[in-house]
C-alpha cells in the first residue's frame, strides 16, 4: 500500500533561505512540549507563515534533541477527505515511531477497511491498534525515551466528519510522549474547549504570528533587500498589521518604485497583488451569503451582531446553506474560520476587519454595488443614533451624503464633543459640510470660530464666523461674548479678558456647560495674571471641581495645566510635575489612550525633565507632546518646539536645535492675530544664537527690540502692564549675556541689578536664579571673584530644593569654572558638587572631541595661553610681557586664533571659545 503514496506529502519542508528568525514563537512551541500539551493549534488566516514557522521549529528541535525526538509530518490536501486515504497517509507518516509494528498496521488498513462497516467505526479500530503498537515500542514499565510530534499541515482542507472524529479519539487516547500539532486557516471541529479547560491545548493565533516591528525590519531589509527608513517600516507594519503575505506583496512592488515613502503611504488592500491574493484565497472561497455579508458590513469600522443585522436589513433571499444565519452567528463563523476579523473585546461583542481586507471589501462594494453604499450608511447612522453613539452616527450620515441630518446631529452634540476635547473631530465634521449649511446653524458657527482661534486662523476668518452667527437671527449673546473673551486672552489683554468673561457668565444659561467652563477658566486665568498674591489652590480647585462635575474634560485638563504652569513660574517644580501628571491622567481614556489634550501636559513634563537635565526623557515627552498637540490645534506644538530646541542644544545637536526653533517660528507666523508668539519665539531664538556664538545676530535682535536703552534707564514694571512689556525682563537677560560676551560685564551688571526686585516682586524664583547666575558671570569677567562666589551661592541656595540644573549647565565652560572655584573654596558646597557631577567625565571627553572636530585646525599650546589672556583686559603689549615674548608674536598668534575659531574680534573669540569649552 505504501508504494501508492506520494512521499513528498510526508517530507518536512526545508528551511527557507534568508528566513526571519522567530525565537519568541519557538520558545512558546518548546514550552508546549515541556508542559505536555496534547494539541498545539496554529490557527491564522492565510499568509501568516504557519508552515515556515513549523518547519523552523522542527529543524531547531532536531538540532537540540537529535536522539530524543521523532517527528512525523503530513501535508494535507482536499483529496485526503477520503478516510481510507487519510488514514493510509497518517499511518505512513508515523512509520518512524515504531518501525515494523506500524507496517503491520498499513497491511491491516489495506485488508480491513473495505470490510469494516458501522456500528464499529473502522478508523477508531485502526487507531486503537496503532496507539497500542506505538505504546508497545517502549520497554514495559519504563517511560518513553523519545518525544513524538505529529504535524498536520493545512488541516482546514479536511471537511470529512469521520476524520475529525478520528482525531478526537486520538487526542483522548494519545500516549504521553506524543503531541499533535495542527496548522490551519480555520479552527477545526475538535473538542478545543474541553482541551483548553484541561490545560491540554496550546494556541497560536494571528496576533502571535504577526511580524513585530523588528521582524518587519529584518524581513524588509535582509530578506527583501530594501533600504527603508524606520518611519516607512512602522507605517507598513501598521498598514499590514504584521501580515507577512501583505508585507511580501508590498516589498516586491517597492523594488520597482522610486518614491518609497509615497508608495508606503498609498499602500492599501486595493493594491492589485493584495487584491488578487485576498480574492482568490479568501473571498471567492466563501458561500455567496457570506460574501454578501462581508461586502455590506465593510462600511463599518467596527462590527457587532445587532449593528450588522441593522445594516443588512431584511433577511436575504436564500442563497446557500448559511443564508439563514443571524449577524451573531455569521460573526462567530468568520472568527472560527479566521476570515480576517479581529475581536475588540473579551466578550466577543465587537469586531473589526483586518485593514487590508477591509480596503478590499470596500473597493469591491463600490465597484459592484455603488447604489447600495448610501443606503447602508444611512442604516448604520440610524442604528448608532438609536444606541447612543452620536459620533459614529454623524460619520455615517456624512458618508451617506445626508448632510442636513449630519449638521443637525453635529449641532446637538457639539458641546459634549468639545468638552471631551475632541476638537479635531468637530473640525473634521464641520469642514465636511457646505458653508451655507454651517451658517444656518449659529451653534456650529460659534464653536467653529472657537476652534479657529485655537488653530491660529486669521482674525478676519474668525470674525466672519461670528458675524454669520449674529446674522442668523438666533440669540447667542453669551456665546459671542465668550468668544471675544477668548480672543482678548490670546492677545494678552488681561483686564479685557476678565471683563468679557464676567459678562459672558451673566449671559450664559446653566445648560451651556461648555462655554461656562471656558469663561470660568478664562476669568480665573486673568485674575491670576493680574493678582500677584492670588491663592492658587483655591482659585484652581474651584474651576477644576466645577469642570469635572459638568463632565468638561477639556477645561479640567487646561485648568490643571495652567495650575502646573503657575507653579513652575512660582518655582515649585515638583508640585508642577504632580499637576501635569494629574492632567495627563485626566487626558487618558479608559483604554489607556491619550487624548490630544494630553499634549499640553506632556510638553510641561518635558520642560521639567529638561530643567532637571533628564534630556532623553525630555525629548520623548516633547516629541509625544508635539504629535498629540498637532491633533488638537495647528499651533499647539509651538511651546514644545521651543523646549525641544533647548533640549537638542543641551544634547550637542546644534542643527536639531535650529530646526526645532525654525518650526516654532513657522507656527508663530501662522498664528497671526497676535504678535506675542512671535516675540516669545524671537526671545528663544536669541538665546540660541548666544549659546551657539552668533553674537552679530543677537545684536541685531537687541537693536530691533530697542533693549540697549535699559542699560541707563532701568526697567520698571507694574501689575497691569501688558504682556508684551512683561516680556522685557526676559529679553534683558539675553542682552546681559550678550554684554558679557562682548567684554562689557560692567554694563551687564548695571542692567541686571534692577531686575532683582522685579523678579522678587513677581514671585519668579527661576528668573531670580538666572539673574544671580549672570551676575556671577559678570563679576567673574570683571575679575571680582569674591562677588562672583557670592552671587553663585545665592543662585545655588535658591535652586537646590527644586533641583534647577540646566539654568547652570547651559552657561557652559564659564559656569564650570565658577563651580570648580566654589568647590575649591567650600568643600561643603554639595549642590555645586552635584552640578559638576551632572557633566560627568565622559561628557567632558565628548565635548573635547567635538571641539577638536569643530576647529579648522587645533589650537597650539601657545595659542591656548594667549586665548586665556584674551578674556582679561590685558593689551597685546601686556600679554607679551606676561608671556616673555614679542608683541609681534602675540599679534601673530591672535590672528591665527581668529582664523581657527572663525571670528573677527576679541570678544567673539572669547565667546566662541567659551561655547566650545576651551575656556
Amino acid at each position: 500500500m505504501s508504494t501508492q503514496l506520494l512521499q513528498t506529502k510526508l517530507y518536512i519542508p526545508p528551511l527557507r533561505p534568508n528566513l526571519v528568525p522567530r525565537p519568541r514563537l519557538l520558545r512558546k512551541l518548546d514550552e508546549g512540549l515541556r508542559l505536555g500539551y496534547r494539541l498545539i493549534l496554529i490557527s491564522t488566516p492565510p499568509g501568516f507563515g504557519k508552515t515556515a514557522l513549523l518547519s523552523e521549529w522542527v529543524h531547531s528541535l532536531r538540532t537540540q534533541r537529535a536522539t530524543a525526538l521523532q517527528v512525523a509530518w503530513l501535508s494535507l490536501d482536499e483529496g485526503d477527505n477520503d478516510p481510507t486515504r487519510f488514514l493510509a497517509y497518517f499511518v505512513a507518516a508515523l512509520q518512524p515511531f515504531a518501525p515494523g509494528r506500524i507496517e503491520e498496521s498499513e497491511a491491516y488498513i489495506g485488508a480491513e477497511m473495505p470490510r469494516l462497516r458501522p456500528p464499529q467505526p473502522p478508523i477508531e479500530t485502526v487507531l486503537t491498534a496503532l496507539i497500542n503498537k506505538i505504546a508497545a515500542s517502549s520497554a514495559p514499565g519504563e517511560p518513553p525515551s523519545r518525544l513524538q510530534v505529529i504535524v498536520l499541515d493545512d488541516y482546514h482542507l479536511i471537511t470529512a466528519q469521520p476524520i475529525h472524529d478520528a482525531l478526537t479519539f486520538l487526542l483522548d487516547h494519545l500516549p504521553p510522549q506524543m503531541h499533535l500539532v495542527i496548522a490551519t486557516r480555520a479552527d477545526p471541529p475538535l473538542p478545543l474547549a474541553r482541551l483548553r479547560a484541561r490545560g491540554q491545548l496550546l494556541e497560536l493565533r494571528a496576533a502571535d504570528l504577526r511580524f513585530t516591528f523588528q521582524e518587519c525590519a529584518s524581513f524588509l531589509g535582509q530578506v527583501m533587500g530594501l533600504n527603508l527608513s524606520a518611519a516607512n517600516i512602522a507605517a507598513l507594519e501598521a498598514r499590514t498589521e504584521g501580515w507577512i503575505a501583505g508585507l511580501q506583496v508590498a516589498a516586491l512592488s517597492m523594488r520597482e518604485q522610486k518614491d518609497l515613502t509615497g508608495f508606503v503611504n498609498a499602500f492599501t488592500g486595493s493594491h492589485r497583488y493584495i487584491l488578487d491574493y485576498l480574492v482568490e484565497e479568501v473571498l471567492h472561497r466563501q458561500p455567496e451569503s457570506i460574501q454578501s455579508f462581508l461586502l455590506n458590513t465593510s462600511i463599518l469600522d467596527r462590527l457587532s451582531a445587532p449593528l450588522c443585522d441593522a445594516v443588512m436589513g431584511s433577511p436575504m433571499e436564500p442563497m446557500d446553506r448559511l443564508a439563514h444565519l443571524s449577524g451573531k452567528e455569521i460573526l462567530e463563523y468568520l472568527e472560527r474560520n479566521n476570515l480576517f476579523v479581529v475581536p475588540l473585546d473579551d466578550e466577543r461583542r465587537w469586531y473589526r476587519y483586518h485593514r487590508l481586507f477591509a480596503d478590499l471589501l470596500r473597493q469591491r462594494l463600490h465597484q459592484e454595488h455603488r447604489d447600495r453604499v448610501s443606503v447602508l450608511h444611512r442604516r448604520a447612522s440610524a442604528w448608532f443614533e438609536q444606541n447612543g453613539l452620536p459620533a459614529e452616527a454623524i460619520d455615517h450620515s456624512i458618508a451617506a451624503g445626508d448632510l442636513e441630518r449630519a449638521a443637525d446631529l453635529i449641532a446637538q452634540n457639539a458641546e459634549a464633543t468639545l468638552m471631551r476635547g475632541e476638537v479635531a473631530t468637530f473640525l473634521r465634521w464641520t469642514e465636511a459640510l457646505p458653508d451655507e449649511l454651517v451658517r444656518a446653524h449659529p451653534t456650529l458657527c460659534l464653536f467653529q470660530a472657537w476652534i479657529y482661534i485655537l488653530s491660529g486662523q486669521p482674525l478676519e476668518v474668525i470674525e466672519a464666523r461670528l458675524q454669520a452667527a449674529e446674522s442668523s437671527g438666533a440669540t447667542v449673546p453669551g456665546g459671542m461674548t465668550a468668544l471675544r473673551a477668548l480672543i482678548a486672552a490670546f492677545q494678552g489683554q488681561v483686564a479685557r479678558t476678565a471683563e468679557l468673561s464676567q459678562r459672558a457668565l451673566e449671559q450664559l444659561s446653566e445648560e451651556e456647560r461648555f462655554l461656562r467652563g471656558v469663561v470660568t477658566w478664562l476669568l480665573n486665568a486673568s485674575r491670576l495674571a493680574s493678582d500677584l498674591d492670588a491663592d492658587d489652590s483655591q482659585a484652581f480647585a474651584e474651576v477644576l471641581s466645577m469642570s469635572r462635575r459638568a463632565g468638561n474634560v477639556m477645561v479640567a485638563i487646561m485648568v490643571e495645566c495652567d495650575r502646573a504652569e503657575w507653579l513652575m513660574r512660582r518655582g515649585q517644580l515638583h508640585r508642577a510635575a504632580m499637576a501635569y501628571t494629574h492632567a495627563l491622567d485626566l487626558a487618558t481614556d479608559e483604554q489607556g489612550r491619550r487624548l490630544p489634550l494630553a499634549g499640553q501636559a506632556l510638553v510641561g513634563l518635558g520642560e521639567l525633565a529638561r530643567e532637571w537635565n533628564d534630556l532623553d526623557t525630555a525629548a520623548r515627552y516633547l516629541q509625544e507632546g508635539i504629535r498629540l498637540s498637532e491633533q488638537w490645534t495647528e499651533v499647539g506644538p509651538l511651546e514644545a518646539y521651543i523646549s525641544l530646541a533647548r533640549v537638542r542644544q543641551a544634547q550637542g545637536d546644534e542643527t536639531g536645535a535650529l530646526e526645532a526653533i525654525r518650526k516654532a517660528e513657522e507656527l508663530a507666523l501662522r498664528f497671526d492675530f497676535t504678535e506675542l508668539d512671535d516675540l516669545v519665539v524671537d526671545l528663544f531664538q536669541a538665546w540660541l544664537w548666544i549659546v551657539q556664538g552668533d553674537l552679530a545676530a543677537v545684536r541685531r535682535w537687541a537693536e530691533k527690540r530697542d533693549l540697549y536703552q535699559y542699560i541707563d534707564s532701568p526697567l520698571q514694571e507694574r501689575a497691569d502692564d501688558p504682556y508684551e512689556h512683561r516680556l522685557r525682563k526676559y529679553e534683558l537677560l539675553i542682552l546681559a549675556r550678550l554684554l558679557i560676551a562682548e567684554g562689557r560685564p560692567g554694563e551687564a551688571s548695571k542692567l541686571l541689578k534692577p531686575l532683582v526686585p522685579i523678579a522678587e516682586w513677581r514671585g519668579r524664583p527661576g528668573m531670580l536664579i538666572e539673574i544671580h547666575i549672570l551676575q556671577a558671570l559678570a563679576a567673574q569677567a570683571l575679575g571680582n571673584t569674591q562677588q562672583a562666589m557670592t552671587s553663585l551661592q545665592r543662585a545655588l541656595s535658591l535652586a537646590e530644593a527644586e533641583g534647577y540644573t540646566r539654568l547652570f549647565l547651559d552657561e557652559g565652560a564659564p559656569m564650570v569654572q565658577l563651580l570648580r572655584e566654589l568647590v575649591k573654596r567650600d568643600a561643603t558646597a554639595t549642590y555645586a558638587h552635584k552640578l559638576l557631577a551632572a557633566l560627568g567625565p565622559e561628557a567632558q571627553e565628548d565635548r573635547e572631541q567635538k571641539v577638536a572636530a569643530s576647529l579648522v585646525e587645533p589650537l597650539s599650546a601657545r595659542e591656548l595661553e594667549i586665548l586665556r589672556l584674551l578674556r582679561t583686559h590685558l593689551t597685546s603689549t601686556e600679554m607679551a610681557e606676561e608671556l616673555c615674548i614679542s608683541v609681534n608674536t602675540v599679534r601673530y598668534h591672535i590672528k591665527n586664533i581668529y582664523g581657527k575659531l572663525g571670528v573677527h574680534s576679541r570678544s567673539e573669540a572669547v565667546q566662541r571659545a567659551e561655547a566650545l569649552g576651551l575656556l
